[in-house]
């Protein structure tokens, strides 16, 4: 519930509590393995930035009281999280493939926020929350991962000419992509609300024009806190 007086500001120290409880060792070693805790160190304080430039443009965009599922949510995303469950009283399911990621973060937000519902879950976010719908969904960088798309990844940020594409992989790839889009994509209520990169925004305009679901983008874009990506905002329905 909101607490009287809470703002951005005391949504960011409270993150920045959560970010200190955190075992940046083991998540170093999660995301980078050597150098990791190093590399996170150096990018907290975009973390925290981020997150907060990104809730004050998602939160007006998004009912009270209602409820979202992140894709991927991990360290980056735990500011809006917080944001929305400690400012717009919302549900949220924070979904994320990796067991030990979960824990570790999971452990930091028990020790510092106790009080604060908002946990992260195991598990593939077509199938988490079975049965629920939410009128946001989050995914951030997700169709862009090198380790899960390395083809896809390499041709969307233009890493590789189209004469060097392995073709077969490619389509490989494509196929598992739009299963996942389209999974994801029926989990939203409509209207409802997509925050992505730019980058993804192409796998739901694809699966809005296959539904037939009017699908616009909005004007304002955000830079994630790790690779600078341009992160903005889908209407959906």
């Amino acid at each position: 519930m909101k607490r009287p007086g809470l703002d951005w500001g005391a949504v960011s120290l409270r993150a920045r509590r959560v970010l200190d409880a955190l075992d940046w060792q083991a998540l170093g070693e999660i995301y980078f393995h050597w150098g990791g805790e190093q590399f996170w160190r150096e990018r907290l304080p975009n973390v925290i930035t981020f997150g907060e430039r990104l809730g004050r443009v998602l939160l007006p965009r998004l009912d009270r009281k209602g409820s979202s599922l992140w894709v991927g949510a991990g360290v980056a995303e735990l500011p809006i999280l917080l944001g929305e469950v400690l400012l717009h009283e919302r549900a949220v399911v924070a979904a994320n493939l990796r067991q030990r990621e979960c824990d570790v973060l999971n452990a930091g937000l028990a020790a510092a926020l106790p009080e604060v519902a908002l946990r992260y879950v195991v598990g593939d976010a077509r199938a988490v929350a079975e049965g629920e719908t939410f009128d946001h969904l989050g995914c951030v960088s997700v169709f862009t991962d090198p380790e899960t798309w390395p083809v896809l990844s390499d041709v969307a940020y233009g890493r590789v000419p189209p004469v060097q594409v392995d073709v077969e992989r490619f389509v490989a790839e494509r196929e598992q992509a739009r299963t996942l889009a389209q999974g994801l994509f029926a989990r939203l209520r409509r209207p409802g609300v997509i925050t992505t990169s730019a980058e993804e925004v192409a796998w739901f305009l694809e699966q809005a024009a296959a539904s037939g679901v009017a699908i616009e983008a909005g004007d304002d874009l955000v830079e994630t806190a790790v690779v600078g990506d341009p992160v903005g905002f889908l209407a959906v329905g």
